[in-house]
């Protein structure tokens, strides 16, 4: 049938105040007269106006929404806000009408609810407010979702507010928000379903100069009362909906079910039987498999080097070790390190596809590493097994068994060297005695001479210059003789080879003596060697030749602690006690702290790792004194110096057992 659209609109107009009708193009085709004196004033020209040249962008999303939904049969609401003019919002209804040029559609609304021309675009608030409180319960009734309502309602409600332009409406609703919130005065309602609190609306302004009217609390009150109602019907709707068709399906669901169970039991029944075989083979299955796992991780746990399986990405798979998190970086949780170690054994591992086998240093240790490819089920790499075995004994063995082949050669050498030296120093020591006669015969020739010739001069010198010193030269020479001599006993002593029989009658100022002439070349750069030795010191029954290795050592580690910016003083004490000889080994060098002090007579315990120490000197020193009887303390402080404290008792040695 064909709609006369001329008539459509005055029935339309002559039932609703304003009225806006375009087609499917958004061209304005036809107005009432309220809107062609209000909303249209600023256009000389309207014969080609469009929803894009009078409407704000929001306004024309609005309207484009409500065509959307009045094409679809959907009752929509637009709200018309006018681009040019002072005018507030204006919600209106949609409706849509098919005809021989396509699409037309109608937007109406009756003069109560909006605006008039009785003082250009103003009008009293009070009219405002419940013409607001119309169009939310319009709203609430055309929506199609609750999120459709929230999001279209502020420019609904602002419509109710005293400086609309100006509102700032926010809300939420079950922990949806909506809108931004006002920053300045607001006022607010609780949105409540069935007594439960689900929301809030806040209405507002951003500037702090407008006031809230108690009429627009009033306002909000009552929105917020029609809000609860139409939520609670809408919800209380959608429940029983919900409920019908869940009940509707379900009898459905149960019905087919019926069926399928009916036809699948018969077919249950009979591999039942057959499950039950299956079930049995299964339980014995995983028995074993329990059984195996269970053993594995057994012998896992047992082997006594460390063991690590790896990732492709350095990651920890499994470890022995408790203190191993799987998932941690293999560098990081053993080595402590930020980075893959520059030998790293994956990187070969997946480069060779090959085990790989090497010694490597951590910190003070030797470990012996095995890496073993793990391969996938397409036989490529997909990480490695890492075995990490201690050697650091073995290690130092071995270099104490190198460096004992070195002492054994240097024996031999300075067996030889000693003999060479001390032959022509024999024939020294000899002839400075011939010359210390001769001078003592020819002297007083010489000074008789002298008291009638008085210019005399001998080897270029006065000869009063000459006479003061000549002896002083020849008894200097005779003492360096003496030294000589002594300085290669002590090497012979020190290098001989020891029964280890503590059946010596050990003289302790004279070994210390000894001692200190053999170090004095490797230490005088360092230190001063000071001796306060105490005379007449009661003798011990032991191995000089080990007492004086533990008075070398002591020594020479005394050296070494003294700082590189300065010389340092060792002093070597002796006093008796109560039936003991003490002996003490003091220097003011870098001194330790208390966990150096704690492990310093442990095997293998050094701090000179890097310059060749090998953590036995002291080790072995302890030892030696155990043996003979007594006992050997340290005292230490960082940046004050060491003091080592021996105890022998005097008269006897440990006896040998």
């Amino acid at each position: 049938m064909m709609i006369d659209l001329e008539n459509l609109f005055s029935f339309v107009e002559g039932n609703f105040d304003y009225l806006l009708v375009t087609d499917g193009n958004e061209n304005i085709i036809h107005t009432s007269a309220f809107f062609r004196e209000g909303c249209f004033e600023g256009y000389k020209d309207r014969s080609d106006l469009t929803l894009e040249k009078v409407l704000t962008p929001f306004s024309l999303d609005t309207f484009r929404s409500a065509m959307r939904e009045a094409r679809d049969g959907i009752r929509g609401v637009a709200i018309f806000t006018p681009a040019l003019g002072e005018t507030g919002s204006l919600p209106m209804k949609t409706g849509c009408v098919k005809s021989d040029e396509g699409d037309v559609f109608l937007f109406f609304r009756n003069r109560l609810a909006g605006m008039s021309k009785v003082d250009g675009w103003e009008k009293e608030e009070r009219i405002k407010e419940l013409a607001c409180i119309y169009e939310v319960a319009e709203l609430i009734e055309v929506s199609t979702s609750v999120k459709n309502f929230f999001s279209r309602f502020p420019d609904v409600m602002s419509t109710g507010m005293v400086y609309s332009e100006e509102a700032v409406i926010y809300s939420v609703f079950q922990g949806v928000e909506y809108g931004q919130k006002p920053e300045a005065n607001f006022i607010s309602v609780k949105i409540t379903i069935n007594h439960v609190e689900e929301g809030e609306i806040r209405i507002g302004y951003h500037d702090k100069k407008h006031e809230l009217l108690p009429d627009e609390q009033k306002m909000l009150d009552e929105i917020a009362r029609t809000l609860n109602l139409a939520l609670e019907k809408k919800q209380l709707k959608e429940t029983l909906t919900m409920k019908k068709e869940e009940s509707d399906e379900y009898s459905r669901r149960i019905e087919k079910l019926s069926g399928e169970i009916e036809s699948r039991t018969s077919e249950l029944e009979g591999q039942k039987s057959k499950l039950g075989v299956v079930n049995s083979y299964l339980d014995r299955v995983n028995r074993n498999w329990e059984e195996s796992k269970g053993t594995l991780e057994a012998m896992f746990e047992a082997i006594p080097d460390d063991v690590v399986l790896i990732d492709k990405k350095h990651k920890v798979v499994m470890s022995n070790r408790d203190d191993i998190e799987p998932g941690d970086h293999c560098y990081k949780s053993y080595f402590h390190r930020d980075k893959p170690c520059e030998d790293c054994r994956l990187a070969r591992v997946l480069a060779e596809k090959t085990p790989v086998m090497l010694t490597m240093k951590h910190e003070d240790r030797y470990l012996q590493v095995h890496a073993m490819p793990v391969y996938n089920k397409d036989h490529e790499v997909d990480g490695i097994l890492e075995f990490y075995r201690d050697v650091t004994l073995e290690k130092t063995l071995d270099q104490q068994l190198q460096q004992a082949d070195k002492l054994a050669s240097l024996g031999q050498l300075v067996s030889g060297i000693g003999h060479e030296i001390n032959n022509p120093n024999q024939f020294i020591r000899g002839n400075i005695k011939i010359i210390k006669q001769a001078l003592d015969d020819i002297l007083p020739i010489i000074d008789k001479y002298h008291e009638d010739h008085p210019d005399l001069k001998v080897a270029r010198l006065d000869y009063d210059f000459f006479r003061e010193h000549i002896m002083v030269l020849v008894d200097d020479m005779s003492h360096g003789s003496e030294r000589i001599k002594g300085i290669v006993e002590g090497l012979r002593t020190f290098v001989r080879k020891d029964d280890g029989l503590l059946v010596d009658k050990v003289e302790i100022n004279t070994l210390i003596e000894a001692g200190t002439r053999l170090v004095h070349n490797q230490v005088h750069k360092k230190a001063d060697i000071v001796l306060e030795l105490e005379p007449d010191l009661p003798t011990f029954t032991g191995n000089s030749q080990k007492i004086e290795q533990v008075l070398v050592n002591l020594i020479v580690n005394a050296g070494d602690a003294m700082p590189d910016a300065e010389k340092g003083i060792i002093k070597v004490r002796t006093k008796s006690g109560k039936d003991v000889i003490i002996i003490e080994v003091e220097d003011n060098g870098k001194g330790m702290n208390q966990n150096t002090v704690k492990q310093i007579f442990d095997p293998f315990f050094t701090t000179k790792r890097a310059t060749g120490g090998t953590g036995l000197g002291l080790a072995i020193a302890y030892k030696i004194i155990e043996e003979h009887g007594g006992s050997i303390f340290v005292a230490s402080k960082p940046g004050v110096g060491t003091k080592f404290t021996i105890r022998i008792p005097a008269g006897r040695g440990k006896s040998q057992g």
